[in-house]
This record gives C-alpha cells, structure tokens and sequence, in this order.
C-alpha cells in the first residue's frame, strides 16, 4: 500500500501571497513615508476604476485582485488566505484554486460598474470570497461554518454594514457568488459523473 505525505506543498498560496507582497508593500511603504505621488501613481495603475462609462482599467481588472491598499487589508487577506489556501490546494489542486481566485477576483472587480466613476476599489478579499463561497457550495462547508466568528465575519462583510468602514462590499457579494455557482456547478458534475472528491498532494 503507498503511503500519502503528511505535508502539503501550498504552492499556489506562496505564489498569490508573494505577487500581493510584492505589489502592495511597497505602495504602503510609499505611503507611510509620504510620498505621495508614488503612492498615488502606483495606485491608478494597480487599483479598479472606469476611464469611461462604460470601460473599466484593463490593467486593474487583474492587479486589483493582488494588490490591497490598506495595512488592515494586506494583512487580513493574506491570513485569511494563510489558513484558506492550504486546505484548498489539498482539497481540490492548485489548478482549481487558480480557477477559482482569477475568476472570482475578476467578477469581483466588475463591481466597479455598480459604483460608478470617481471610485477606485482593489483588494484579494473579492477573490478569497470566491474560494469560500465555492468550499460553502460543497460538503466541505462546515470547515467554514464550524466557526461562528467566521460566519459572523462573512455575513459582516457580505453586507452593506461593512460600508461605513469603506469596504466594497459588493465586491465581496460578486465574488461570493461566483465561487457558490463555481462550486455548485462543479460538484453536480463530480456526482453526475460519479467521480468522488478525494485529497490531492503536491
């Protein structure tokens, strides 16, 4: 019988913690020091925005997702995708969880519609709630709801509560979505197929 590892190679999560490191550090660096135009530079060109009424910032429709402009941000997105990450790498493979952040970043970033011109919003929390939302549609979920400080924070920030803090709640509403649909659509296939959901090592 061939024996599994007891580690898990949580490549994925390195990588996504390191380009968010890389992009977001020195911008808040920047900023603390008070260099203003860097900061501010460095912002329009990773942050979410419409240049027009209808055309969002290219650029920013996939920075935005790596890229938190607050201290508070960068380090509660990068613990929660600390103790996320590993279980969904595990869980469902790197591939997926690539999937599943860049599809759910994106929607996510296409709130900027809703909030219209004069705004710019960024963060990872829109592509996190993408991966929580898709181990929510799953039978995984109690990993999540088992905790009711983690349910308690989810339907905080999935409401418009959160606002007032200057948090894009519907950012994290879409990304939310789309991971639950994501997930949904993704297990039906696994039973309609009869495949079973099994640990995966990297």
């Amino acid at each position: 019988m061939a024996s599994q590892p007891l580690h898990v190679n949580a490549r994925t999560t390195a990588i996504i913690i390191i380009i968010n490191s890389v992009l977001s550090i020195p911008y808040l660096v920047f900023s603390y020091l008070g260099l203003g135009r860097v900061s501010a530079l460095m912002g329009i060109l990773l942050s979410d925005y419409l240049i027009a009424p209808y055309l969002p910032w290219p650029l920013g429709l996939v920075t935005s997702m790596f890229f938190d402009p607050s201290i508070l941000d960068y380090v509660f997105n990068m613990l929660t995708l600390f103790f996320i990450g590993p279980f969904f790498e595990r869980r469902y493979g790197r591939g997926m969880m690539w999937r599943v952040y860049l599809i759910s970043g994106f929607f996510s970033a296409l709130s900027i519609f809703i909030y219209g011109p004069n705004t710019f919003i960024a963060g990872a929390s829109g592509a996190l709630f993408g991966m929580i939302g898709f181990i929510i549609a799953l039978p995984d979920r109690w990993v999540i709801l088992s905790n009711p400080w983690n349910v308690i924070a989810i339907i905080f920030l999935l409401t418009p509560f959160a606002a007032s803090f200057g948090i894009a709640y519907l950012g994290h509403l879409l990304g939310f979505v789309v991971g639950i649909v994501y997930g949904y659509v993704w297990y039906r296939r696994v039973v309609r197929y009869g495949a079973r959901l099994r640990y995966r090592y990297f």
